[in-house]
């Protein structure tokens, strides 16, 4: 039940209507020059109250940041990077843009408005995805909870990331970078090449988890630098799993087991500890790769193949490398998933699909017989 009432302004005389809410409360709206006007307005907030999607001016008027929080602040489920990650992506892209707009506002063209705005300020594609995505989450939250009838988010057109192409290494250009490293950094080079762990997982192995005898390593844990501190937690995908170790890797590995305790990482920090991977890639492993691409042309494994030049790499692309060979020595897209710790078959095809050769001949002799029964040639 709605009542209209007559009031005095500097201006004029106004009209108010008073109202119930569905929660029960009660409220007003002010302001109208006449009480038709006010009639037509209650009339129509009559209808638009008996709707599910109705919100009061109250759930409108509020701001984005309290959930913006409140959505950061959920990390039960998530790893440490990516808590990380998202924290440092909604500090910079997020926070300032959104933080003091109230859900009234928020359509499909402020979203667009925003990308375009972080874009100009310098923010990558792969930024503006993260972000999008960020942002995404907290307004499906919104609507979750009956605050918005639906995503302004969702739909909004990205710019395209641009995939840097992996960098690959034949066996002979293995054994080139490990010529052009320090004699203590070879083993693990050599390591992450033919068994693809991530370097985190690598950092993290202990002589537990090297089972020498049947030439196996126990991928369990993986440790990960976050803020400047070192993280252990489960591998990526939160399960552990088993890897093929390379005998002529595995066999110089197993002598420096020798007195060492089964929790004594493997591979460990020129002062001890555990390695980090910043550090490790600026020190060790791009030296490496710079004087590899300089002396490729005229070292042994370069003549005599179609192998010109030797590629740039980051510590990742040893992880591609590790792939790339298994792939050469028959090793099938389940076998390079479960090496990998690849949740799913189609992530290791999406990721590494030019690798795994399009083998047509047997299906194109099928093919052929079913045409030659039927006689197709001789009707061309």
């Amino acid at each position: 039940m709605a009542t209209i009432r007559e009031y005095e302004t500097a201006k004029g005389k106004r009209f108010e209507v008073g109202y119930t809410k569905p929660d029960g409360g009660t409220t007003r709206k002010r302001g109208f020059r006449t009480k038709r006007d006010a009639n037509a307005w209650s009339a129509a907030n009559v209808v638009a109250m008996s709707k599910p999607t109705y919100r009061t001016q109250s759930d409108l008027s509020q701001k984005l940041g309290p959930f913006i929080d409140e959505f950061l602040a959920r990390r039960a489920t998530l790893a440490a990077t990516t808590v990380a990650n998202r924290a440092a992506v909604a500090s910079k892209w997020i926070t300032p843009y959104w933080s003091e707009t109230s859900l009234e506002t928020l359509t499909k063209k402020s979203v667009r408005a925003w990308v375009e705005s972080i874009h100009a300020a310098g923010a990558g594609a792969q930024t503006i995805q993260k972000a999008h995505q960020i942002l995404g989450g907290v307004l499906e939250e919104c609507v979750e909870q009956g605050l918005l009838t639906g995503n302004p988010a969702r739909g909004v057109k990205l710019p395209t990331v641009v995939t840097r192409e992996h960098g690959y290494l034949s066996a002979p250009q293995v054994a080139h970078l490990l010529d052009e490293a320090q004699e203590r950094d070879r083993m693990l080079i050599a390591f992450l090449a033919f068994s693809g762990l991530r370097f985190g997982e690598a950092a993290a192995l202990t002589f537990a988890d090297l089972d020498f005898a049947n030439n196996v390593v126990h991928v369990r844990r993986s440790a990960t630098e976050v803020r400047g501190e070192l993280v252990l937690g489960p591998p990526k995908n939160g399960k552990a799993r088993q890897v093929p170790g390379v005998p002529q890797v595995m066999e110089p590995l197993r002598r420096r087991s020798a007195g060492r305790e089964a929790h004594d990482l493997v591979f460990t920090a020129p002062e001890g500890g555990m390695l980090r991977l910043s550090t490790w890639r600026r020190r060790v492993f791009a030296p490496a790769v710079r004087r590899a691409i300089a002396s490729w042309p005229a070292s042994d494994f370069a003549r005599g193949t179609v192998l010109q030049h030797f590629p740039k790499l980051t510590p990742h692309d040893l992880r591609h490398t590790a792939a790339s060979l298994g792939v050469s020595a028959g090793a099938t897209v389940p076998l390079v998933q479960g090496m990998l710790g690849h949740a799913k078959p189609s992530i290791t095809l999406d990721v590494y699909t030019g690798l795994f050769p399009a083998d047509f001949d047997p299906l194109v002799a099928k093919l052929g017989d079913l045409a030659s029964g039927a006689g197709i040639a001789d009707r061309l």
